[in-house]
């Protein structure tokens, strides 16, 4: 007897319908799976077969055939246990085939028959959404993420058995009832806060517009300066993820299986690779492709402390991300697309002791501070708008009971510049002034006279090149934006042009 049952895969975040096709037929007894498979996958006839025994289902003597199709995309991962198995009781007999129509199913068996979490169901729910798909039944582990799909009842088992009692006398009789999406203010409030960093104006300054404008941002200074303690709190200051940008994120952790206790992510990520990171762990790829750390960031920030240990390699890998804002994985079996769209917050000592240009304190030769900047090649450097150099900490600030503007206030200011940005480029699929490409600067990045003038003489002083002199722009534009003003004057050049100042002193004219 033959049967189909629905289910579903994923490749990179995209997701697609798969259709288990189970045959039983007379011959020698035996079960073959076919269809494209990975290992993980192949061994799921060694679980069906033992959690049906397990769950008091007995196996005829007969030749099984289970066929994944499409039978030419590869497919990972155990999700497929659970559909093979229902449909296994159909070819033989135990279900009925016209209750399993419309259904989606996935899940990994336990040789007890218990279902076990599986990666990517929220992907692959949203894919049978949109096909028409109104019933899923996921492992009770996965009901939370899959729940948040709006026209999809959702059911989560914990066993086997459940789902065979749910097909057969119905859910309610089998003690299943459709997953709710998890109730709206768990939201947990993030500790960093702004308000803690006292002194370091500048930098302030510069990680606004950062956020502002969606603008990549570098951080120079000594040991104990404030670097990192500044780019934790940037997330704190970015407005909070829409519905839309959640479920995009959250796509993507799920895949990983990185979704805690099932709940998709209320908060922007922040992501901080430690320097001795492969390129597989920060850009993705491996045997079986995953997503990487600057794909796990999307949305939100990958800071990069330490900026030179970094392998240059490592570091170079990351020069289409951050112009395309997307990472193209490829491999003989197809090509995989991540999205990568994240503020990169890098911090970095100005050499190997952390003290130059103090001579009372850096003991470093000028050819070791050459080799150590040179790690951080120039094309990163041109795909880095803000470049901010900051001096050592006043102990005086510090001690001082008076606190820094918190991070709430600094937020409503960039939730206004947003809002220009937002009317500014309505329905051309660019969203932030970071994203502007030479058409957008052309159109929108017009200086007036005394902005030119200055902006053509900074040019020429500090030999930009064509993208440095088209991200010096985005930034005046974001300042513009910031100051409520619809023309970039000289005053919003003459900053923006302040925060390349830093690469030229360090790497362009030389240390």
């Amino acid at each position: 007897m033959f049967s189909t049952i629905l289910s579903g895969a994923f490749c990179g975040i995209d997701s697609y319908l798969v259709q288990v096709e189970v045959d039983v037929a007379q011959g020698l007894p035996c079960m073959e799976m076919v269809g494209c498979l990975s290992k993980a996958a192949g061994e799921a006839k060694q679980r069906i077969r033992v959690a049906l025994k397990n769950t008091g289902v007995r196996i005829p003597p007969s030749r099984i055939t289970i066929n994944l199709s499409p039978a030419d995309r590869q497919k990972h991962g155990t999700a497929f246990d659970l559909p093979s198995a229902v449909g296994l009781l159909v070819s033989m007999g135990e279900l009925e085939a016209e209750k399993t129509n419309d259904i989606l199913f996935l899940g990994e068996l336990g040789l007890n028959g218990e279902l076990k979490r599986v990666k990517g169901v929220l992907p692959v729910v949203q894919c049978a959404a949109r096909a028409g798909v109104r019933v899923c039944v996921v492992p009770e582990e996965n009901c939370m993420e899959a729940a948040v799909i709006d026209g999809v009842t959702v059911y989560g088992a914990a066993h086997l058995s459940q789902v065979i009692a749910m097909l057969r006398d119905g859910a309610q009789q089998a003690g299943l009832f459709p997953a709710r999406a998890a109730a709206e203010g768990r939201k947990q409030k993030r500790k960093e806060d702004f308000s803690d960093i006292r002194g370091q104006e500048t930098v302030k300054r510069a990680a606004e517009i950062a956020v502002a404008g969606f603008h990549h941002i570098l951080l120079i200074g000594p040991p104990g300066s404030g670097k990192t303690m500044i780019a934790r709190r940037l997330p704190s200051i970015m407005p909070p993820l829409s519905l839309e940008e959640s479920l995009e994120v959250s796509a993507i952790y799920s895949v990983c299986g990185r979704l805690e206790e099932g709940r998709i992510l209320e908060e922007r990520p922040f992501l901080a690779p430690h320097h001795t990171a492969t390129g597989c762990s920060l850009i993705g790829g491996g045997r079986i492709p995953a997503p990487g750390a600057v794909s796990l960031a999307h949305r939100g920030v990958l800071f990069l402390d330490e900026l030179p240990e970094f392998k240059r390699n490592i570091l170079d890998m990351l020069r289409q991300p951050l112009e395309e804002r997307r990472v193209q994985i490829a491999r003989a079996y197809g090509n995989i697309s991540y999205p990568a769209d994240f503020i990169l917050a890098a911090a970095m000592n100005p050499c190997p002791c952390g003290y130059y240009p103090d001579e009372k304190r850096c003991r470093c030769s000028q050819p070791e501070i050459r080799r150590y900047l040179s790690h951080v090649s120039g094309p990163i450097l041109d795909r880095i708008d803000l470049c901010v150099e900051m001096a050592a900490m006043d102990i005086g600030k510090l001690s001082g009971k008076e606190k820094g503007e918190n991070s709430v206030s600094i937020r409503n200011r960039i939730l206004q510049a947003r809002r220009i940005q937002e009317e500014r480029f309505n329905g051309s699929g660019i969203r932030f002034n970071g994203e502007m490409g030479v058409g957008e600067i052309e159109a929108f990045c017009v200086p007036d006279r005394e902005a030119q003038r200055l902006l053509h003489r900074a040019v020429q002083v500090f030999s930009m090149s064509i993208r440095a002199y088209h991200k010096v722009l985005r930034t005046a534009r974001t300042i513009a934006d910031l100051a409520g003003k619809e023309k970039i004057g000289a005053l919003h050049v003459n900053e923006a042009v302040y925060y390349r100042t830093a690469a030229h002193a360090y790497w362009e004219r030389g240390v």
